[in-house]
């Protein structure tokens, strides 16, 4: 059970524990309300002891924007006339002392669909947009970047163009050289990235310097598809120069918000690393450094497009492919991951989980613990049915929510619990237990 509502949230091993806090709708500092759609998410050491502080995004797109006090906003356009009432993307800041929960507030707003993104080893996240707008043809200002967000100070609220215009989702940075790896979330046409800052310097602020974007590329093998990879294949590769990272996608839609301003299509940097030879994954979604190895989930790879984790070894220039889901049963729709101190991947489903004949789900989301030789380990389902209106929740509707997916899952500094969101309704979890045996 839930130890702060008493429900049964989350089906969990017997020797684990949860609490959930932070809901969508519950008040924050300033009386705003936190916003909904919980997504990727980085926890850091806070200022006093026994303090962790989670920015965590929140995967919301044209709507009025998160609202706080002096809450740095890249984009405040709002016209209803024209389907664009604002951007309700962004980030908030989540404290916890000795365990519980203390307050959120509002750190970035007027961003959109802030999927996942990554931290920094300087103490800041890195907040991705998924999405492409040149939304600067309706007044507004473009969208499809990734943001800095600190945990000490403001951000500075200015997009990272160098990075990228395209359907980011996830980044992670070698703290060993500085360099930013980029997960593309653009269906059959979707590129792993890496960024080499102008400025390397391990500081908030420097990475908005510029610096050099490269698409992935497989040695000897021009515009390899890596879609239908199995388990062990290993391929050597190189990287191509973007000379335009903030170039155009394919088209524009012309209906829906903004009509004509949202990209489709192939990206701009897509284009041109696949005029180079580039590779293409499905959908490449989360992505976690550690111990000198970049890690990244493409969602509906492999054979049975269940999806498969990705690991690149940048000191050998050589890319394995660490999982491939041979049957939805067993992985499904792989998306946020981070990496247990054992080495073992956790991961995030994103699927509305399987049902039967009836519509009954029988299997929901469940968060996943991935292996070497292909072992599996189930760690959680998502269990959320809200049956009656809850007492302080007034936002929280009664609904079936076990099919929404898992996200953002991210272990405290310390090792000892992980933190992860249920993106709708809109909860964060402490999730505690023998992680040090996962």
């Amino acid at each position: 059970m839930d130890a702060a509502s008493g429900l049964p949230l989350l089906r969990l091993p017997p020797e684990f524990t949860y609490t959930s806090f932070s809901w969508a709708g519950d008040t924050m500092q300033g009386g705003a309300v936190t916003p909904a759609r919980h997504d990727g998410m980085a926890a850091f050491a806070g200022a006093g002891r026994k303090e962790v502080v989670l920015l965590r995004n929140h995967e919301q797109f044209v709507m009025p924007q998160i609202q706080g006090k002096r809450v740095p906003t890249y984009d405040d356009f709002s016209d209803e006339a024209a389907g664009l009432p604002g951007f309700g993307g962004g980030v908030t800041a989540v404290r916890l002392r000795g365990g519980q929960f203390v307050g959120a507030k509002a750190a970035l707003a007027g961003t959109a669909v802030n999927c996942a993104g990554g931290p920094t080893p300087w103490g800041s996240w890195l907040t991705c947009e998924e999405v492409v707008m040149r939304a600067s043809r309706a007044g507004a200002k473009d969208h499809g970047y990734v943001f800095e967000v600190p945990i000490k100070g403001r951000a500075s609220a200015q997009p990272i163009k160098a990075m990228g215009l395209f359907r980011h989702e996830a980044a992670a940075v070698d703290p060993r050289t500085g360099i930013v790896y980029l997960t593309e979330d653009n269906g059959m046409h979707s590129g792993l990235y890496r960024f080499l800052p102008t400025d390397p310097r391990p500081r908030v602020g420097a990475l908005e310097a510029g610096g050099v974007l490269q698409m992935l590329k497989v040695r000897g093998a021009p515009l390899a598809d890596l879609g239908t990879a199995a388990t062990g294949d290993v391929f050597d590769v190189e990287w191509v120069s973007i000379a335009e990272p903030d170039a155009d996608p394919e088209g524009f839609v012309s209906d829906g918000p903004g009509a004509g301003i949202v990209g489709t299509g192939k990206s701009g940097p897509y284009l041109q690393g696949e005029a180079l030879g580039a590779a293409r994954f499905r959908r490449c979604e989360g992505c976690w450094q550690q111990d000198g190895l970049v890690y990244w989930s493409d969602t509906a790879g492999g054979a049975v497009e269940g999806g498969t984790i990705w690991c690149y070894d940048p000191a050998a220039e050589r890319l394995l492919c660490f999982f491939s889901s041979p049957a939805y049963s067993v992985a499904d729709a792989l998306d946020n991951i981070t990496l247990c101190a054992s080495g073992t991947v956790l991961a995030c489903e994103d699927n509305l989980g399987l049902v039967d004949a009836m519509g009954v789900v029988t299997q929901p989301p469940r968060l996943l613990g991935i292996g070497r030789a292909e072992r599996v380990t189930v760690l959680a389902q998502n269990n959320v049915v809200i049956e009656t209106s809850m007492p302080g929740k007034p936002h929280i509707e009664p609904a079936d929510y076990r099919g929404s997916e898992w996200a953002g899952a991210v272990f405290a500094p310390d090792g000892q619990t992980l933190y992860v969101n249920i993106q709708s309704p809109g909860i964060t979890f402490a999730i505690r237990g023998p992680w040090s045996r996962v």
